[in-house]
């Protein structure tokens, strides 16, 4: 008896909608019977929430170490849009049957991303409550999403090459030895999930100790920040590829130009306007000196987006046209994704490290292997264009380059119902 249905339908049927762009839709009430209400009221919230617990100690009163646990947390509100589609001024009666009530709101053009992480996320919702005198109140809850976009091109810096040295001395036998020396060079700081990140590595061992491989990771770190009941930090870092090459002898020298995928599957949150949560990306380069020496390291910070660099999409790797963001609806908007189509190695970076012919290896004809769709991955509406994933050309070494599986931060627990029911034309 009473409410029997109670529904938010978006006229957009993907729930993805961009920065200043305007919701519409409608609120569906189903009765089996008249009933009296006090009012319908619809609420729109985007917020982002940190939270986590660590266990901490102090004496007591008897001079005992006890321990305890703290819970840090912060809260970030970016808007509330309040209406009341139905009463506010004393009772009010739904006859049965379905009601139709629609609704108009606009965004802030200023939002981060929907972003859901292991510490806190950015989450934005639609609420209706039907308010029922003497009764249990009706209320339900749809959450939506956002893609804020973040084009590369907006900071000239993400164009510029960039080179990362490190220099390392060992002692053997008491006996200082001639120093390693580690050089990273990229063409520009700038990509987009699917891309490939040229690399000029160069690795200079003027010691005594053999280098027994170079570990290229791509890692993403996340950083929560907390406000009560103080100021906390929480980090947690993530890699998304892999690539090992081969390591050298002692007093020797090489030069190495590959290719790094960024992963289809990286589901990017642009998260400018979130005042608690940050995320990073870093080309963590290592030499792996032998025995029980310390690794020489290299940390090339780059920044992510949703739109490449001109440079970049001019490039043979950008097989897609860039075109104009559809501001109606914005999960048609092509986010390019490298479709990784055959090239040939990136040029070296000049003057950046002494060159050795790097196209003397076997040619990159990559055959395609299977369709990857981010939304059979994470369960929810792809972002990004589906892609072909082609294998991996094979190295001159024995290790092989190890693209990570889909990581995807981001929409793990958001439950949108995937069918919508059907409701009466406005």
């Amino acid at each position: 008896m009473g409410v029997t249905n109670l529904q938010i339908i978006f006229d957009n049927p993907t729930a993805v909608f961009m920065p200043g762009q305007s919701i519409t839709g409608r609120v569906l009430v189903t009765t089996s019977s008249s009933v009296k209400i006090r009012s319908i009221k619809l609420k729109f919230r985007g917020e982002a929430v940190v939270s986590w617990t660590e266990q901490e100690s102090r004496r007591s009163d008897n001079g005992e170490t006890e321990n305890y646990s703290v819970k840090y947390d912060a809260e970030e509100e970016y808007f509330e849009n309040k209406m009341t589609l139905v009463g506010g001024g004393g009772e009010s009666k739904l006859e049965e049957g379905e009601q139709v009530y629609p609704f108009n709101i606009s965004l802030p053009h200023q939002l981060p991303s929907t972003f859901n992480g292991e510490h806190g996320h950015v989450r934005y919702t639609a609420k209706v409550k039907i308010d029922i005198p003497w009764g249990k109140d009706k209320e339900t809850e749809k959450i939506f999403q956002i893609i804020s976009p973040l084009n590369l091109n907006d900071e000239p810096s993400l164009a510029e090459p960039i080179k990362e040295e490190k220099e390392k001395f060992y002692c053997c036998c008491c006996c200082e030895s001639g120093p390693t020396t580690l050089v990273v060079c990229i063409p520009y700081k700038g990509f987009v999930p699917g891309q490939i990140i040229p690399l000029t590595i160069e690795l200079d061992n003027n010691s005594n100790v053999t280098i027994d491989a170079v570990k290229i990771k791509l890692k993403r770190d996340l950083t929560f920040k907390a406000k009560h009941p103080s100021e906390k930090t929480n980090f947690s870092s993530s890699e998304l590829a892999v690539l090992r090459l081969q390591g050298i002898e002692a007093h020797a020298s090489k030069t190495w130009t590959e290719q790094m995928m960024i992963p289809n599957s990286l589901m990017f949150s642009n998260l400018k306007y979130c005042g608690i949560i940050t995320d990073q990306y870093v080309l963590n380069v290592e030499a792996v000196a032998g025995g029980m020496y310390e690794n020489t390291v290299a940390n090339v910070k780059i920044s992510m987006g949703n739109i490449p660099l001109t440079i970049a999409q001019d490039a043979p790797q950008f097989n897609n046209p860039i075109l104009p963001l559809d501001q109606n609806n914005p999960s048609n908007n092509q986010f390019i994704t490298n479709p990784t189509y055959p090239m040939d190695l990136p040029a070296p970076v000049p003057g950046f490290a002494q060159q050795v012919p790097p196209y003397s290896q076997p040619p990159f004809v990559p055959y395609p292997q299977q369709t990857m769709n981010t939304a059979q991955i994470s369960g929810q509406p792809s972002l990004y264009p589906p892609t072909q994933v082609y294998n991996q050309p094979q190295l001159p070494y024995p290790d092989v380059n190890l693209q990570q599986p889909a990581f995807n931060p981001s929409y793990q627990n958001l439950n949108t119902p995937e069918v919508t029911p059907s409701a009466p034309s406005l």
